[in-house]
């Protein structure tokens, strides 16, 4: 009997050490969420104190009694399941909240802060996703004839496919007027509904201008901010920022200015602004702190 119990007392001892470790982030999540920042703290701040606080509680909880920190666990599991029904708020969603943690700032003139928890993210993901029309035959036919509608073949020989990206953000981009959504409503129209009439508030845009990027084999990706959804696009790698640079620059001369080219870092790909409040790609951030950055498939 003695050599039967001493295994099971093992394996609940790695049990409770196990829950020990994994509670830790989902307890800052919830503190970071309902704790807000003090003043004017940076949120990465906040949230790195909040995970030091949560990893103090859960070592002090297990040394005080073990059966509390698994009830502890139940808990705040019973809080995610709780916000995933009521609240639009899953462990996806956690995810998606802190996918911006994955994006390094580069050449901004702002100080930045690029993740900070929001509620309510996850479901602008699944909207966002489910509005778009990357393969939808009307949708490849405005983005192939508009991709080509500017610069001609002498700059798609010497920039590539960039060349068509960037005629896709001009076309766009001077014939976009802004209409707000319907009283009341948060509406993300269908690409192939904004693209008849170029016209829609911020989501709208993104929606249509990262379809209309997929549709012609780019990658795109949609970026929350505090008050703002935008487009980014992928156009190479770090080491490509110089040439980049130098597209963008003899594209849009008058544009530019002498302006900079801002950028997002996600580990070595580069991904340009393609947001309308900017006057050419790469223009400055509307707002330069971040909320959720949401991807696609290849």
């Amino acid at each position: 009997m003695t050599g039967l119990l001493q295994p099971l007392r093992q394996l609940l001892n790695f049990a409770v050490r196990f829950i020990q470790i994994i509670i830790v982030f989902p307890m800052a999540v919830l503190l970071s969420f309902y704790v807000p920042p003090y003043n004017s703290m940076d949120y990465e701040l906040h949230f790195l104190l909040c995970l030091m606080f949560a990893a103090a509680v859960s070592v002090l909880v297990t040394k005080f009694s073990r059966k509390l920190i698994v009830l502890m666990f139940f808990v705040i599991l019973g809080m995610f399941v709780f916000n995933s029904t009521f609240k639009n708020q899953t462990f996806e969603g956690i995810y998606d909240d802190y996918n911006a943690m994955l994006v390094n700032m580069t050449s901004n003139p702002h100080d930045v802060s690029y993740f900070r928890p929001v509620r309510g993210t996850y479901f602008q993901d699944q909207r966002v996703k489910s509005a778009m029309q990357a393969t939808h035959p009307k949708v490849r036919s405005f983005a192939v004839e508009n991709s080509t509608r500017y610069f001609h073949d002498e700059y798609y020989r010497k920039f590539g496919k960039m060349t068509r990206y960037f005629s896709l953000f001009k076309h766009i981009r001077l014939n976009w007027k802004y209409v707000n959504d319907p009283l009341g409503m948060d509406y993300y129209a269908p690409p192939i509904e904004s693209m008849s009439f170029l016209a829609g508030d911020c989501d709208d845009y993104a929606i249509l201008m990262a379809s209309s990027i997929m549709a012609i084999g780019g990658e795109a990706r949609v970026v929350i901010s505090p008050n703002h959804m935008y487009t980014e696009v992928k156009l190479g790698s770090v080491e490509d920022l110089d040439e980049i640079t130098y597209a963008v620059r003899t594209l849009f001369p008058d544009e530019v200015a002498g302006g900079k080219i801002h950028f997002h870092e996600t580990g070595d790909d580069l991904w340009i602004n393609f947001d309308y409040t900017a006057s050419y790609p790469g223009g400055p951030f509307l707002e330069p702190e971040l909320y959720s950055v949401i991807t696609f498939g290849k």
